[in-house]
């Protein structure tokens, strides 16, 4: 009997060391497993990037901020209820890409510009001299001529070699052709609405106010 039952001992100690054994293998897996998708988080910085991606970085930030803000000043002063719904769409599309933005630029160490380059200044400065009518033509010229001008920029990513510029880019690309796409219509209408109604004063009020 006392054979039998130092057995039973050893055979229970050694089930239970066994069992402490395959719990500490498997915190440290877990643990290993938590390092390693740590050190894939950020793992790409600005380091990594060419100076055209670093560049592309800065020039969609600071065009998405200038589409925010012109955005705003429309939905003040504008009493055109198709161009407000246009800036309000900005507003809503360009604000959601800016925090994309900064989210790829946090990840890797680069720095967004929180002011306007000195002549987006002005030209925003002049924009809240202008009257209903002329604001709201030079405004829709300007989403043409911008968002033309962000396509291009935004289709050259595809020859970037960083996965995440070239997935924003993709996603927000769409987005940009239909700004563009409503931009270009209404920007005919107001500009025939102009010549219907003889107003040959908007060209020179828009030129009297554009910055140097």
């Amino acid at each position: 009997m006392k054979i039998i039952k130092m057995f039973t001992l050893l055979l229970a100690a050694t089930c239970i060391l066994q069992a402490c054994q395959n719990s500490d293998n498997k915190d440290k897996s877990t643990s290993l497993a938590s390092d390693s998708t740590l050190d894939t988080i950020g793992s790409s910085s600005a380091d990594d990037l060419k100076d055209d991606e670093t560049g592309f970085i800065q020039q969609a930030a600071a065009g998405g901020m200038m589409e925010v803000e012109a955005g705003n000043l429309i939905l003040q002063k504008s009493k055109n209820s198709k161009v407000k719904a246009f800036a309000q769409m900005m507003v809503k599309d360009h604000t959601k890409a800016n925090a994309d933005l900064q989210i790829i630029a946090t990840s890797k160490g680069l720095q967004l510009p929180s002011t306007f380059p000195t002549e987006q200044q002005k030209h925003l400065n002049a924009m809240k001299e202008f009257s209903d009518q002329g604001l709201d033509r030079h405004y829709m010229e300007m989403m043409v001529d911008d968002h033309m001008k962000t396509l291009d920029l935004f289709r050259k990513t595809a020859q970037y070699n960083d996965p995440d510029i070239k997935a924003f880019a993709a996603k927000t690309i769409p987005v940009l052709e239909s700004h563009y796409k409503i931009a270009n219509s209404l920007n005919a209408s107001l500009q025939k609405e102009k010549v219907n109604n003889g107003d040959d004063n908007a060209n020179v009020e828009r030129d009297a106010k554009k910055p140097n």
